[in-house]
């Protein structure tokens, strides 16, 4: 199984999508240079396209680039080589392997994507090529790691693409049978991941040497992948410990990394953290304050404040308070002195609005343009004939909130011109999963479509009492709650009580 199936099947990709044109696509060029790839777009569907880069200097952030448009043509920004991943809602996943210099055609017809690139490199075979050794892991490992029967395929979508997985088992009759044939698997793999090329003198053009550069990380990555799904399959935790003990986490080799992220991750968890989760709530906790506070004393320099960077993301997924979240980042800027950082982290959760999150008299609201206002001002606002403001309450992580929207695009389109204003409110800590979740629902152009701002400290919250989600509120054409517990857009009950109040 090669390193692209693996991805396919063992991973659910969920990835935040910066959607700001000004920041992610370039002016198209008439000709191509020197550090761009020129992209060719078709789109004949109303799913956007988005681009991810991923090269071999990538550190934490991959790069992203999202077009709405039907024909387009742009460049890419390219310092070297890098992996294309084609996100679509309309398809799975397609990669391509691009230089600079390269042609990037995208074809997206309705649930079909095509996609072709010059590749004057031939990149996309030297990557892929398995040497003859990788070959026999390959064969010794497909014996150890074993798909379940096809029947049991799972497919879905996520905020990107469609996605299709096959839950796999461990041999453990084998490992019962043969265990030093285990031994020597993890040995090979052990090998590839701690492996480290020598310059390669013999290639006398730096272009291909970073090919083959991003050709090593991608085969170290799929060592880490199979190590983790053998001891977790094999119960073998102490290949977990050879991991840590490798040279994967010397800081001059895994700062290069455009995996660092997962390897990152996987260290606070499983060696800082030692694997220990709260689960006594719905939701497993784990207290990345607590690792962000031991991490000096097994990592340091710039790799100490690249873990640290993610501990602070990891608190506001575990839903830290803004106030716990404000403190560790004053501790961040002493420590390290990186500004920028802080400033995009604040923008990026929400904290850089010091008035609005004190503001517990009022919903506070960022609209798609970035624009700040208050629920008083949108519902006073109107001159027109509205009515009725139905008013949903969602996130990106709530699936039946999720569910719901494409009934709640239906209804609004039923009864938008009776009088009746639909007003989406996100709860989404994450200004970046809110604008990704909002491709899916095709939000990200609409109007009243707001993502709260501290809505855990605002008073009508709690009057409310809207402690969980999908929640819906009908309110007056003077902003006055008349249904604090509304129907969901599911079904027909949701009708019956706009026209009642209607008076159709």
């Amino acid at each position: 199984m090669n390193n692209k199936s693996l991805l396919f099947l063992f991973l659910i990709l969920i990835v935040a999508c910066n959607t700001e044109a000004e920041n992610t696509l370039l002016e198209p060029s008439a000709e191509k240079q020197p550090n761009e790839a020129v992209v060719i777009i078709s789109n004949s569907t109303d799913s956007p396209i988005s681009i991810e880069l991923l090269d071999s200097v990538t550190h934490l952030k991959d790069e992203w680039y999202t077009t709405y448009r039907k024909i387009n043509t742009f460049s890419l920004k390219l310092k070297k080589t890098a992996k294309a991943t084609i996100y679509s809602l309309e398809s799975y996943p397609e990669e391509r392997f691009i230089s600079p210099g390269d042609t990037l055609n995208i074809d997206l017809k309705a649930s079909q994507i095509q996609v072709q690139s010059t590749d004057r490199l031939n990149a996309q075979e030297i990557i892929e090529e398995r040497s003859e050794e990788l070959l026999e892991t390959d064969s010794l490992y497909n014996q150890f790691i074993l798909l379940h029967d096809s029947s049991m395929l799972m497919r879905g979508r996520n905020d990107l693409s469609l996605f299709q997985g096959i839950p796999v088992h461990g041999n453990k009759a084998l490992l019962k049978e043969k265990p030093a044939l285990l031994d020597e698997l993890v040995n090979r793999l052990m090998y590839q991941l701690e492996f480290v090329p020598t310059p390669l003198t013999e290639i006398s053009n730096p272009e291909l040497e970073d090919v083959h550069r991003l050709k090593y990380e991608i085969e170290r990555e799929e060592a880490f992948i199979r190590l983790r799904l053998l001891t977790s399959q094999l119960d073998r935790p102490d290949i977990h410990d050879m991991i840590f003990d490798s040279n994967l986490y010397q800081a001059e080799l895994a700062l290069e990394s455009p995996f660092l992220y997962g390897y990152l991750v996987f260290f606070i968890k499983e060696y800082v953290l030692q694997g220990v989760e709260d689960r006594s709530s719905n939701k497993a906790y784990v207290d990345y304050k607590l690792a962000y506070d031991r991490l000096p004393k097994f990592v340091e320099g710039e790799l100490l404040e690249a873990t640290r960077e993610i501990c602070l993301e990891k608190m506001v997924s575990y839903n830290e308070s803004s106030l716990s979240l404000k403190s560790y980042l004053s501790k961040f800027l002493a420590d390290h002195q990186h500004s920028a950082f802080v400033a995009s982290f604040e923008e990026r959760y929400l904290l850089a609005y010091g008035a609005e999150i004190n503001s517990t008299a009022d919903l506070m609201l960022m609209s798609n343009a970035g624009s700040m206002l208050t629920l008083s001002e949108l519902v006073e606002a109107p001159l027109d004939s509205t009515q009725l403001y139905y008013v949903d309450f969602w996130a990106s992580w709530c699936a039946p909130c999720r569910q719901a929207m494409p009934f709640s695009e239906e209804k609004r389109a039923l009864f938008e011109d009776k009088g009746v204003k639909f007003i989406y409110l996100s709860m989404d800590r994450d200004k970046q999963k809110w604008e990704t979740a909002s491709l899916s629902h095709h939000l990200e152009t609409y109007e009243h479509s707001y993502l709260l701002i501290n809505p855990e400290a605002q008073q009508f919250i709690k009057d409310l009492k809207i402690d969980f989600i999908p929640r819906y509120i009908i309110l007056n054409s003077e902003g006055k709650v008349i249904e604090d517990n509304a129907p969901g857009p599911e079904g027909e009950r949701l009708d019956e009580v706009l026209l009642e109040y209607l008076g159709s």
